[in-house]
Formats: C-alpha cells, sequence, structure tokens
C-alpha cells in the first residue's frame, strides 16, 4: 500500500502531521465523508492520524489492483471513520470489492470446474465459428429474448467445459444465477446411489435443484454411468422439467445428440425414452454446436 512520501530530512512530527493534513484536503472523497459526519475542523486535526488512515485506503482503492492482489497492510479491509459522542475512531470493514467477489461466489450452488476459471471473461475468449453461434445464443438468453439450451461439442482439448463456465461466470456477475455447473459423471452416478440408498430425502432435494436451477451445465455429457434409473427417474424429469420452465441448460459433451440416443438405448422400452430425450434436447437445443478440434486451453 503507498503510504505518504515524506522527505528524508524532517525537522519535527509537525511536518508529517501538515502533510496529512495536506493529503486529506487534497482528498474529495475524504472531506465529503467528514462534512456528511459534521466532524469540526478541530476534530480533524487533532484526529488527523486516524483520518489519514482513510485517506489512504481510499486513494488505494481508487486504483484497486484486485481482490487477488491487494497489497495493503490490512487486505481486503477499508478504514471507515466513525464519529460519536464528539470522539473520532476507526473501523475496518470488508472491501466492496470482496463483498461484491462473496456475492458472486454465492451464485454458484454446485461449481465442478477449477476455481481460477472464475477470473475468465467472454472478452478473453478465443473466438471461431462455433463459439461466435454460442455467444450469439448466449446473448439473447442475456437480453431475455430467447432461452433456448446450449450443446456444446468438439474434440476433448477445444476448450468445451472452459468455454461454458466462462458463460456461466459471466451469467454470474450479471446476477443471474443461481447456478449448478456439474460434472456428468459425478453427478448423476451421485444421485443414482442416492436413489438406491436410504437418502430418498437427499434425492429428492438434488433432483428438485437441479430440475429448477435457473442455470445448468452438464459438463461431459454422455459419459456419466449410464442404468435405466438414470435416464428414467433422474436425467428425463430434469430436463423435461427445465424445457417446461424453459431454464437455460448447457451440455458439453463428446458425443453428438443422436449418439447419446444410442447410448441410452439399451432395450426396447429404454429405446422409447432415450428418444423422447433426444427429442426434447433437439427441440431446446436446435442445433449442436461444435468448437472445433484445435487444442486451446
Amino acid at each position: 500500500m503507498e503510504k505518504l512520501k515524506v522527505k528524508m530530512k524532517v525537522e519535527s512530527d509537525n511536518d508529517i502531521l501538515e502533510d496529512m493534513k495536506k493529503a486529506y484536503a487534497a482528498c474529495p472523497a475524504a472531506v465529503k465523508y467528514c462534512n456528511d459526519l459534521k466532524i469540526p475542523a478541530e476534530k480533524i486535526d487533532e484526529n488527523i492520524v486516524k483520518i489519514f488512515d482513510f485517506v489512504s485506503d481510499i486513494n488505494y482503492c481508487k486504483k484497486c489492483p484486485g481482490v487477488k492482489k491487494c497489497a495493503k497492510s490490512n487486505p481486503l479491509l477499508c478504514t471507515k471513520i466513525v464519529y460519536e459522542h464528539g470522539e473520532i475512531d476507526r473501523q475496518l470493514v470488508p472491501c466492496k470489492e470482496l463483498l461484491k467477489q462473496v456475492t458472486f461466489k454465492k451464485q454458484f450452488i454446485t461449481m465442478d470446474f477449477e476455481e481460477e476459471w472464475l477470473d475468465s471473461t467472454l472478452r478473453n475468449i478465443d473466438r471461431n465459428a462455433g463459439r461466435d453461434i454460442a455467444l450469439e445464443k448466449y446473448h439473447d438468453f442475456v437480453k431475455n429474448k430467447d432461452n433456448s439450451w446450449i450443446y456444446l461439442t468438439g474434440s476433448k482439448n477445444s476448450g468445451r467445459s472452459f468455454f461454458a463456465s466462462a458463460l456461466v461466470v459471466d451469467a454470474a456477475r450479471r446476477d443471474r444465477g443461481p447456478i449448478c455447473y456439474l460434472n456428468s459423471t459425478l453427478r448423476l452416478r451421485e444421485l443414482n446411489d442416492l436413489g438406491y440408498g436410504k437418502k430418498k430425502e437427499e434425492f429428492d432435494r438434488k433432483l428438485e435443484l437441479y430440475s429448477n436451477v435457473p442455470i445448468l451445465v452438464l459438463d461431459d455429457f454422455g459419459n456419466e454411468f449410464k442404468t435405466d434409473f438414470v435416464r428414467d427417474a433422474i436425467l428425463f424429469p430434469i430436463l423435461s422439467t427445465r424445457a417446461g420452465k424453459r431454464l437455460l441448460t448447457i451440455f458439453t459433451s463428446d458425443f453428438t445428440i443422436s449418439d447419446v440416443e444410442t447410448l441410452y438405448s439399451n432395450t426396447k422400452a429404454g429405446a422409447i425414452r432415450a428418444k423422447q430425450i433426444a427429442r426434447l434436447i433437439q427441440s431446446m437445443c436446435k442445433e449442436e454446436i461444435n468448437l472445433g478440434d484445435i487444442s486451446i486451453y
């Protein structure tokens, strides 16, 4: 954190105090804050060391380097001046950027991706034909024009998962959550185990959550553990509920929608339900979006 620059030769402490007073006078935000508290000028002078901490925080935070790079002596805390009963005191309070970050992270109920991806922005995404199509669909969602689903295919190294995370991170910044970003292999198996165990209440809670959360991502879709129960009691109820409520759903997959239908068609009866699932996804997504084969991420 930048400290007051004082000349090497200081005749007395008064020189430092005078520089502090000048720094306060040159900080309109601090002056206005103290005026709003109706702090008399003589009290400002008497407590200029406390006031100067406040001024220093304001000046540092004007050029905030970001939550992860805060280099203040009290990182992510800001000095607040309190004036009560004729006395000035200092309090340390969480900085606004930290509070924004906490609110932002709370948008994610389930986050099955690397935490460092939370720093991603759509401006930094490499563009190609597939990503442009997906971004257009996402921006339609943002503008409340359309809640069509997004189905992302392409090679394993084409950045599908990262791109999907960038979309929902942007949505979280816009306060469009809550959001569940699920690793399909992990979470559908988890639901399957809950359904067959003695945790029916937990199964019902998670099924309802995934069915009704405003934004759901099914990452690595098609590689999940496949049983009749997963297809009929988990996947179909989730997707049919979401389709009925037109809730944004994003898939990333090695497989086409037709492939997924084949993978779930293990019996004649199962083939009918698998076809329903495939038709449902197709009707809500309208198209599969191929992100390409080039290794980028």
